[in-house]
């Protein structure tokens, strides 16, 4: 209805209903509207669809237009609706229809959103909810969440069952319970609960954590892990209670096992160790009113008691005593006084007085009697022995057994405490202690003492060849033939192994030692026949004296050993004393291969360039040489750590080091616009063995990017003795790299000149040994021998080098004979990288 302006009723502005627009204007909006609209008639026909309407539907305007809606038309109502597409996908809709004109008649106008994603989110949500309360409640652990007030928010299951432990009601933990009001009225547990909860809502922590007992039971406990989250309006504590009741137990039987375990070890007697086992039944069994234990092997009863009469306690004593000692062997470990037996009668007045309702007997089982030990338990509680309580059992009775078991062993112990027990000789625990007192008495009437250190020769062998069991065999013999050259105030002991340690108080002199040392080795002369085998051994020997090479047990100790290595590397079956001197020279070893691992890393080797120049004085070359600079040792010469890489292998690393240094050096210089000369690096026999060497050799080339020939490689004629074909292998594809070989000191080796045919080998260096004498008027022999070796190596085609040139003399000489390149001191000492690069420059 249109208003009518000419109506002569007055109608307030409320009561009139609002105008439609013009008819142009409403089509264009439904129209153009980006939300889905729908014009339908009264009978629920559509009469138009606009574009947002057909793309939600899923169809073209034909499909829509002219067909029935589907849907209940109720004005003014918001209702959510389902909408299946032709490819039968279903959209979810909130649809609401007013009363609308369209063209000069009554109509519905629907509008419709897409709530699909909405609706799915809800339900995401609902079963999100749903499995959280679902996984809380499987959870073993009691939790809830509190809002600022401590208002239960959510909770599992087992939270709903706290109340009781807690010391609240039941009700206060429910959802919407004010929990942290009712915690605040409790005691006990409750009080822990509170402080930690208001800690946290103050922002005081963040998290919370502790244990404590709960209010129904002793051996009940909780621990309590509380976090805070959120921020003011929304702050939140989420709490999480576990029984933890289980790991207590088990710390305190623990602790009370230990404490009966150190009395063991301490050798208390036997009777307050089982009063400590009965002590520890007490802290674990709370209705424990009186217990007994008998040990009938160690003739030992022993009580315990709680709530029990001064006046009765005898008469139960007596009782128990005369149950447990009488008890006929049972092949049930646990079982009951039954209590119409007449020894249960006994004790009528105090089950009459209810102090004791039950009765266990418990077979104690021991490596010694299966029925040795016994156990009485009476217990106020009427409740059969519980899992954790029969497990303490178990406890007892191994407590029992070590506690036998350790009086019956002392003196065995003792014994093989101070004894081999192969040989039943002194071990070194006992040898040290009389060792000890022969040291003092000879401080004290100013005498010396010695100590022999004895390894016998080739034992491994025995044991390899004949087995260890002859290999026993022979060593008992060894000590009763070691026995008889002894006096008795010396201690023979057996070290260990094949070792035997021997001292010798009141020495007056070093030959009594090697007497002795003698008729030891005398001892040995003689064939051991054991099993049908005739084995003959020997040994080494060395000896220390007190006080000249060492004043205590340790050192002497260390000194012979120190010795009898010494004997062992010169000759078999010999003697000798400690020498200072030569154990001075192992410990500098032992420092400098100390120091010497860490040198690489520390940046302490340096290499120095020493230059190589040709017949014209020209240089051709440098000899890179290593040094080591040390801040402990100063510059150690290559002389003394080069022999122990190489007994270390760490040779190994350091060449390979070398290599990449005299790269990056020559990089360095090729950036310095100075010209590249090849730059020779001597090979360690040990280095040039490694499987991977020629690898090495490669990588170090390609990352050096430089141009070929720029690394020469000094090999020692040793190194070319072997398998030719697979030395000549390997020399090739290193002369394919670009590599030029070189041997070093050649004429002090063993190679055969078919090697020198055979192998790729493009320079011979000249030993320094004949150059050194080569300007001496007696030199004729050195002279012919340079010759040669130079006539040879022009004949196969090879350069010679003169190392160790020092004088003019032996520089005109080699240039006599024919000698392509020289090197000493004469020509340049070695120098640094710096002033190397002085011998590259154009204009020198």
């Amino acid at each position: 209805m249109q208003h009518d302006p000419s109506a002569s009723e007055p109608h307030s502005t409320a009561d009139r209903p609002a105008p439609y627009p013009d008819q142009r204007s409403l089509q264009a909006i439904v129209a153009n509207n980006s939300n889905a609209l729908l014009v339908l008639d009264l009978a629920g026909m559509v009469l138009f669809a606009n574009e947002a309407a057909l793309r939600l539907f899923g169809r073209h305007a034909d499909q829509v237009q002219g067909s029935p809606f589907g849907f209940p038309l109720q004005p003014g109502l918001t209702v959510d609706a389902e909408i299946v597409r032709p490819d039968h996908s279903v959209v979810i809709v909130d649809l609401r229809v007013e009363p609308i004109e369209w063209e000069g008649a009554p109509a519905m106008l629907a509008v419709l959103h897409d709530i699909t994603e909405r609706k799915q989110a809800e339900q995401l949500l609902i079963e999100t909810q749903q499995l959280l309360h679902s996984a809380l409640d499987a959870l073993p652990s009691a939790i809830a969440i509190l809002d600022r007030y401590g208002q239960v928010l959510a909770a599992n299951v087992r939270w709903l069952q706290l109340g009781p432990l807690l010391g609240v009601e039941a009700i206060d933990c429910t959802v919407g319970a004010s929990f942290l009001a009712a915690c605040q009225l409790g005691v006990g547990p409750a009080v822990v609960v509170t402080a930690a909860i208001e800690q946290l809502l103050a922002s005081e922590l963040e998290r919370y954590e502790g244990e404590f007992a709960t209010v129904t039971h002793d051996h009940c406990w909780l621990a309590i892990r509380a976090v805070r989250f959120g921020a003011s309006e929304r702050v939140r504590v989420v709490m999480v209670l576990e029984d933890v009741s289980a790991r207590h137990q088990a710390e305190q039987i623990g602790l009370a096992r230990r404490r009966v375990l150190e009395l063991i070890a301490r050798q208390y007697d036997f009777r307050t160790i089982t009063r400590e086992m009965l002590q520890l039944l007490g802290e674990q069994m709370t209705d424990l009113v009186y217990a007994a234990y008998v040990v009938r092997s160690a003739a030992v009863f022993v009580s315990y008691n709680r709530y029990i009469l001064h006046d009765d306690l005898p008469h139960l004593d007596q009782w128990a005593s005369e149950l447990l000692t009488r008890l006929p062997y049972r092949n049930q470990r646990v079982s009951e006084l039954e209590p119409d037996s007449p020894h249960w009668q006994k004790i009528q007045s105090l089950i009459q007085m209810q102090i004791i309702n039950r009765c266990w007997l418990i077979v104690l089982r021991t490596n010694r009697d299966p029925a040795d030990g016994w156990l009485l338990l009476c217990r106020q509680s009427d409740t059969p022995l519980a899992l954790e309580e029969q497990q303490l059992l178990d406890h007892i009775e191994q407590l029992t057994t070590i506690a036998l078991e350790q009086h019956a062993t002392l003196h065995k112990l003792a014994y093989q405490a101070h004894h081999d027990a192969l040989t039943g000789l002194p071990n070194r625990l006992l040898f040290e202690d009389r060792l000890q007192h022969a040291i003092e008495h000879a401080r004290r009437n100013n005498t010396l003492v010695a100590v022999l250190f004895i390894d016998l020769d080739r034992f491994k062998q025995v044991n390899d060849t004949l087995g260890h069991a002859i290999g026993d065999l022979l060593l008992i013999q060894v000590a009763r033939r070691f026995e008889l050259c002894v006096r008795a105030t010396d201690t023979l002991a057996r070290h260990g192994g094949d070792e035997f340690l021997l001292a010798l108080p009141e020495i007056n002199s070093p030959q009594q030692v090697t007497a002795i040392a003698r008729r030891l080795h005398e001892a040995l002369e003689h064939p051991f026949f054991i099993n049908g085998h005739e084995i003959f051994v020997s040994a080494s020997i060395g000896a220390s004296l007190y006080p000249i090479d060492g004043t205590d047990v340790i050192a002497l100790q260390r000194a012979a050993d120190m010795a009898m290595y010494r004997a062992k590397g010169t000759l078999r079956n010999s003697f000798q004393f400690f020498d200072a001197a030569i154990t001075s020279t192992s410990i500098e070893q032992l420092q400098i291969e100390t120091l010497l691992r860490r040198a690489i890393e520390r940046d302490e080797l340096l290499l120095h360039y020493q230059p190589k120049v040709d017949r014209a004085g020209k240089l051709v070359g440098f000899e890179a040489l290593i040094r080591w600079q040390n801040a402990e040792l100063g510059m150690v010469s290559p002389a003394r750590f080069i022999p122990i890489a190489e007994d270390t292998g760490l040779i190994i690393s350091i060449g390979a080091w070398v290599l990449q240094e005299i790269a990056r050096q020559m990089r360095e210089w090729r950036a310095q616009g100075l010209p590249i000369v090849p730059v020779a690096a001597n090979v360690s026999a040990l280095q040039f063995s490694q499987s991977g060497f020629v690898q090495t050799v490669a990588e170090t080339l390609a990352q050096a990017d430089l141009p070929l020939g720029w690394l020469e490689l000094e090999l020692t004629e040793s190194m070319l003795m072997g398998q030719i074909d697979d030395l000549r292998r390997q020399l090739i594809d290193l002369r394919q790299l670009g590599v030029t070989l070189a041997i070093d000191d050649f004429g002090t080796g063993y190679s055969s000149l078919s090697y020198l045919h055979r192998l790729p080998i493009n320079v011979l260096k000249i030993d320094r040994s004949f150059v050194a004498r080569l300007d001496q008027s007696d030199a004729m022999v050195e002279r012919s021998l340079v010759s040669a070796i130079i006539s040879l190596g022009h004949h196969l085609g090879m350069q010679i080098v003169a190392e160790g040139v020092e004088t003019v003399g032996q520089r005109q000489i080699l240039l006599d004979a024919g000698c392509d390149v020289f090197q000493g001191y004469y020509i340049g000492r070695p120098l640094p990288a710096e002033s190397a690069a002085a011998w590259l420059h154009p204009r020198r």
